[in-house]
């Protein structure tokens, strides 16, 4: 017969096992930020690059730039802005979706850090651009990976 306590270490086990089904469970979701729609992939995960836990909380932060992104200060800063909160999930990376490359990035901050210093604002943090990978060194995504092959680095001139 099985003891009081054996029936709880049974039951743990049980309950332990369990946990990682359910958590892995969570997987690629369609896109519902409506700025990011358009982008040219349709399933997101979540939490995102941003520490985002749903769509939801990314659509009030993303909301930020509606302002910025009408001044078309970068033909990338959409991309890039939908990169980061609403990342790219294919089945190849639900645990760890792709990142947007360092020069999209790089591009975005290079066309509109000066829009945003005129107003007293500096690029944010959270978007370090830093911290992305490099487009041959990493997996990463771009508007040229999608339509066309990357072209020689990019070089930002402040004015």
């Amino acid at each position: 017969m099985f003891s009081y306590e054996m029936f709880i270490c049974v039951l743990a086990i049980t309950c332990l096992l369990e946990i990682p089904r359910g958590t892995a469970a969570a997987s690629c979701e369609p896109i519902r930020i409506p700025m990011c729609r358009s982008m040219p992939w349709n399933m997101t995960k979540m939490p995102n690059h941003l520490h985002h836990s749903t769509q939801a909380n990314a659509v009030l932060a993303i909301e930020q730039f509606e302002g910025l992104l009408g001044t078309q200060c970068s033909p990338d800063l959409l991309f890039f802005l939908c990169a980061m909160y609403a990342p790219i999930c294919t089945i190849d990376f639900q645990h760890d979706p792709i990142k947007p490359c360092k020069s999209v990035c790089e591009r975005a901050k290079c066309g509109c850090e000066p829009v945003m210093k005129k107003y007293n604002h500096t690029w944010p943090e959270t978007l370090a651009c830093e911290e992305l990978p490099v487009y041959d060194r990493g997996v990463c995504i771009s508007p040229e990976a999608i339509v066309k092959a990357e072209g020689p680095g990019y070089s930002c001139i402040y004015r």
